[in-house]
């Protein structure tokens, strides 16, 4: 009632629904969760994971439907590589095949492997070596992968791995240092140690010259004796094999050479050769080869171990007027003497250009033939000459007559005349040709005429007369072989060679009768 003192019920009443308003306004109202409150949130909805079978929650992992199981490369130098890849997978494996590159090539191989359908797909393919356009160099890095492919379309290519294509008649040892490995064999590591320095050092030197990467790896194979080299060599000359020793030859573009470790000239050819290599990297350009005198000269200009043969061999050409015009001159000679001649001379004119304008004139011309530019063109720009020109200085450099070109002629097609073409008409008009009574001059000219009657007239024999000998001419004639059978020709002049075949097959056929018929009668 109005004016009634609250009781102790009634107040607990009123408390009771002021802490509920108060509970219900904390809750609409907007706050950042606590901590406390989100790990309490996370674990709520983790509770329905935590309570399933382990087994439900594994079945939720995906499964790869391709497993490689191994992917191999081995060496089987000098007749090739051995892929090799095992594989299995939940569908039908269509494909496997190999990818690699070799050395420093850009471009690859995508080949194919062999395989038998099973559980378990083995696959292999085998690429020879032992070809001339397919030979690779030992001791170069072989880059691979494999790809493989099932019925449903999924692919799996493998991680790159490297090969190197040792030679497999040996066991390798290797010394290395930056960006060069020599591998050897037997007690011969300090010879391999000394080429390996030497190598180096051509590096520090040429890198200058030429403006070529030198931190590109570069591979060696060292060789005890020439037998064990030669094997390795890809075909080559004849004549330059048994005249000439092959101390050392590199393959430029995939950054790998051999060199003759037991010779006294090891050095000087790991360091020649090792320059082939710089050259390549510097002046080789894919519209056209460097040329052999550019690429000979600079690796004998880099020699940090030269020889004396090739300065012997240019003086004996000056002397003897045996000089060649190496600067048109696209490869070497095949003679054994004149490739001496040709080194020689070679390296001459390397050193001739350099002291014309310096390392810095070398590495612009590099640049430009690297660019696709001609050599003339090059020579041109950097040098003020053309080849003709630069042959010419050389050569009153070293007090040697001047080459001339010699003179080619010029080679021009035949002319060929065709008939002039008309209309056909079927009726005579001019510039035409009618055509409407071909088919019956055609009949007119397949009837048979009855021939003339000829008359025999008896007339006085001649007096028999010498006939003149025919004129000789420009080309004599192929005598006839003797087979020791025996031979006739014709009396009064050449005979036909259609009419003389038909004699040949009248007088075989009618000796072949008399035989039948000798036999016939014994």
């Amino acid at each position: 009632m109005p004016g009634e003192k609250p009781t102790a019920r009634n107040r607990r009443i009123t408390e009771d629904r002021t802490l509920r308003i108060k509970q219900t306004s904390l809750f609409n109202r907007t706050r950042p969760i606590t901590p406390p409150l989100r790990w309490l949130l996370i674990g709520a909805a983790a509770l329905p994971a935590l309570l399933l079978p382990a087994s439900a929650v594994l079945a939720q992992e995906p499964v790869a439907p391709i497993e490689v199981l191994s992917a191999t490369a081995v060496s089987e130098f000098p007749v090739g590589i051995r892929f090799s890849a095992t594989a299995v997978g939940e569908n039908e494996i269509t494909s496997m095949a190999v990818r690699f590159r070799i050395g420093l090539q850009t471009r690859g191989v995508y080949e194919y492997l062999d395989y038998v359908s099973a559980d378990v797909f083995d696959g292999e393919v085998f690429w020879r070596t032992a070809t001339s356009g397919g030979y690779i160099p030992p001791e170069t890095i072989i880059t691979y992968s494999y790809e493989i492919e099932d019925s449903e379309g999924n692919l799996l290519a493998t991680e790159e791995q490297e090969l190197i294509y040792e030679d497999a008649r040996f066991n390798w040892e290797r010394v290395a240092e930056g960006p060069v490995t020599v591998a050897y064999h037997g007690p011969v590591k300090t010879r391999a140690d000394a080429v390996l320095q030497a190598i180096l050092e051509t590096l520090e030197k040429m890198g200058p010259v030429l403006g070529a990467g030198i931190d590109d790896p570069i591979r060696v194979t060292l060789y005890n004796n020439q037998k064990e080299m030669l094997e390795a060599l890809p075909a080559r000359s004849a004549a330059v094999g048994r005249e000439l020793v092959t101390e050392g030859q590199a393959f430029s573009d995939v950054g790998t050479l051999l060199v003759l470790g037991g010779g006294r000239l090891a050095l000087g050819t790991a360091s020649h050769e090792v320059t082939h290599i710089l050259n390549h990297r510097a002046g080789q350009s894919i519209f056209r080869r460097l040329p052999s005198w550019l690429h000979e000269g600079l690796a004998e200009y880099g020699n940090v171990d030269p020889g004396f043969s090739y300065d012997i061999a240019l003086e004996f050409a000056i002397a003897t007027d045996r000089l060649l015009p190496h600067l048109y001159m696209q490869t070497l000679p095949g003679d054994p003497e004149d490739v001496i001649i040709f080194y020689g001379q070679s390296k001459s004119i390397v050193q001739f250009m350099i002291g014309l304008q310096g390392e810095s004139g070398m590495r612009e011309l590099l640049a430009l033939h690297k660019q696709g530019v001609n050599m003339d063109d090059a020579l041109s720009e950097v040098y003020g000459m053309d080849r003709l020109a630069m042959t010419n200085a050389w050569r009153a450099d070293i007090d040697a007559e001047p080459y001339e070109l010699p003179e080619v002629a010029e080679a021009r097609p035949t002319p060929v005349t065709y008939p002039t073409v008309q209309a056909f008409t079927l009726t005579p008009q001019a510039g035409g040709v009618a055509i409407g009574n071909q088919a019956a001059e055609e009949l007119e000219a397949e009837e048979p005429q009855d021939p003339e009657p000829e008359v025999a007239l008896a007339e006085p024999s001649p007096s028999p007369t010498t006939a003149p000998a025919p004129a000789p001419s420009e080309e004599p004639a192929d005598e006839p072989e003797h087979t020791g059978t025996g031979s006739c020709s014709a009396a009064g002049g050449p005979t036909d060679s259609g009419t003389v075949a038909m004699l040949m097959l009248i007088v075989g056929v009618g000796a072949g009768g008399s035989a039948v018929r000798r036999r016939r009668r014994s």
